[in-house]
């Protein structure tokens, strides 16, 4: 060959090379593979595409997406052109899970046609995202990477002859962690052993890359993340001259504070965190059964002293204790009660709390029971304020009955609602905080659970039967009871739902542990949330449900 000819050869050669790299270029602008957190109006906002738009795209119904489904931001199917040559296929990949399901489309959605015992070799014939395309038992199908010893298997290289490699290799970008408390796992798959938490913006180098999840160094230890937690969950591997030398944590951005002056009793040995999350150090733990005053808080987190040292502790493992009621105040002439020379106020409850205020979220300093007279001081919005012993205390008004003086003061009270499958729900979903949320499961078997999921373990294992549904279902349908505004005054073992979270309707759902704090699988893993003390939460309620 002459030395012309060859020039021109290599020039063929990088040409073809460039082109696919521009299609596959193309390709990636064209789709949008999704990623933990993302809604279509996410995505639309991403990549200036309309709403409507990107339904019509991808023949959807509903707003409901999952992580790894590949969406298409255009009318027409991203395509990727291919070398004339026929690329040849790559090494095989072994099953090393038992039952590793097969299906008819690269997603968890899709049908499964066969599932492949444990063990078995497979050719890989295409992949896409942390899904290949294989075939066995005389079915043709995708199964995911996880389960997989090789699972990032790309088609060799075509025949036609490449241009040279350049001297140094081109460094990669860095990766970005985009949630908090994302696990860096001994090997690339959920059943490893986590070696350690890395909070939410670390920035990361990749050093390999297998299928859907990539291994990174940080804080002196190297292990594997999965790549939905990425912001460039495609990163391929370089292979660095010398070690990557890990990035320096950094503290994690801590919520707005707000000063307060509380008491509280510890209800578990609670650690204490130099910071609001579960991402900060350990400073100290506490005893069950302490009380400690807080100073001020930050979202569920509140900043304690105990033995000298201080720190942030959940409030989910706190109980409030009773404050200092406020003096006695005179009666009103002319208010009920031994103002009032008509009516008596008389409880029409089993058991009525009182309270420093008028709101059920203020610390209970008393009760009063069915059939009581009480001595009222005033009414307003809703309450009645009482002389209770030495002092005053608020109770509802929905639950004092007007009588006629001298007539029977002992009416028959309203029978409390039964509590049972609620209360003993609660103490079956408690058994699991702190574990992470897991889109669509519904058993702790798979690791954690999504809001609906732990509704239905929880109350069916309380012995309450109820199907495998979503949140907009059980909001609408008979399950748990008639539908109640959220002007009503819950209690422990009622059901809140949320409306305008990650898509647009009902679409969360807690049980009430008192009524104002609620337990639910989020975001950052099954917990506790305060209603009246987080925006959130508070402008997007839209009933109960009492079972």
């Amino acid at each position: 060959m002459s030395p012309k000819s060859g020039l021109m050869y290599s020039f063929a050669a990088i040409a073809a090379v460039t082109i696919v790299a521009q299609a596959d270029e193309a390709a990636a602008a064209s789709s949008h593979v999704v990623r933990a957190g993302d809604t279509l109006w996410s995505i639309s906002q991403q990549h200036n595409v309309s709403l409507a738009n990107l339904k019509a795209f991808n023949n959807l119904n509903s707003d409901r997406l999952a992580i790894g489904q590949t969406l298409k931001l255009s009318g027409n199917a991203p395509t990727t052109v291919k070398p004339a040559a026929t690329p040849a296929t790559s090494g095989t990949g072994t099953v090393t899970t038992a039952a590793l399901n097969m299906r008819l489309a690269a997603g968890t959605w899709h049908p499964v046609l066969v599932t492949i015992p444990k063990g078995q070799t497979l050719t890989p014939i295409q992949t896409s995202g942390a899904w290949t395309k294989v075939s066995y038992g005389g079915k043709t199908g995708w199964v995911h990477n996880g389960y997989l010893t090789t699972s990032s298997v790309k088609p060799a290289a075509p025949s036609t002859p490449t241009p040279t490699t350049p001297a140094a290799p081109a460094p990669s970008s860095n990766a970005t962690v985009t949630t908090a408390a994302l696990n860096m796992r001994l090997a690339a798959g959920t059943w490893h052993q986590v070696l350690v938490t890395i909070p939410k913006g670390q920035s990361l180098t990749p050093i390999q890359t297998s299928g859907a999840w990539t291994k990174v160094s940080y804080g002196g230890k190297t292990g594997w993340v999965h790549n939905g937690y990425l912001t460039n969950s495609s990163v391929k591997p370089v292979t660095p001259s010398t070690p990557a030398t890990p990035t320096a944590p950094t503290t994690p951005a801590a919520p707005q504070e707000q000063n307060i002056n509380q008491s509280y009793v510890t209800t578990a040995n609670l650690n204490v965190r130099q910071g609001p999350g579960i991402g900060y150090a350990l400073v100290t733990s506490i005893p069950n059964g302490t009380t400690v005053k807080a100073t001020k808080q930050s979202g569920t987190w509140v900043y304690v002293t105990y033995n000298g040292k201080s720190g942030y502790v959940s409030t989910g493992y706190l109980k409030q204790t009773t404050t200092a009621p406020s003096a006695p105040v005179t009666p009103n002439a002319g208010d009920g009660g031994a103002g009032n020379a008509s009516f008596d106020y008389v409880v029409n409850t089993p058991s009525l709390n009182v309270r420093t205020s008028a709101s059920t979220s203020s610390a209970i300093i008393g009760r009063v029971t069915a059939g009581q007279t009480l001595r009222i001081v005033q009414t307003s919005n809703g309450w009645h304020q009482i002389y209770i012993g030495n002092t005053t205390g608020f109770v509802a008004a929905s639950y004092v009955k007007a009588v006629p003086k001298g007539s029977t003061v002992n009416p028959t009270p309203t029978p409390a609602p039964s509590q049972g499958a609620g209360l003993a729900a609660i103490a079956v979903a408690k058994k699991y905080v702190g574990t992470p949320y897991i889109w669509a499961s519904s058993n702790p078997a798979n690791g954690g659970f999504d809001c609906s999921g732990l509704i239905y373990y929880a109350f069916n294992q309380a012995g309450y039967s109820v199907p495998r549904t979503n949140v907009a279902t059980y909001w609408a349908g008979s399950y748990f009871g008639t539908q109640l505004s959220k002007t009503f005054v819950p209690q422990a073992g009622d059901l809140v739902f949320f409306e305008n979270t990650y898509t647009a309707g009902p679409s969360h759902m807690g049980i009430m542990i008192n009524a104002d704090t609620f337990i639910h699988a989020g975001t950052y893993g099954l917990g506790y949330n305060t209603i009246s003390k987080e925006p959130y939460w508070k402008s997007r309620v839209i009933g109960y449900k009492r079972p």
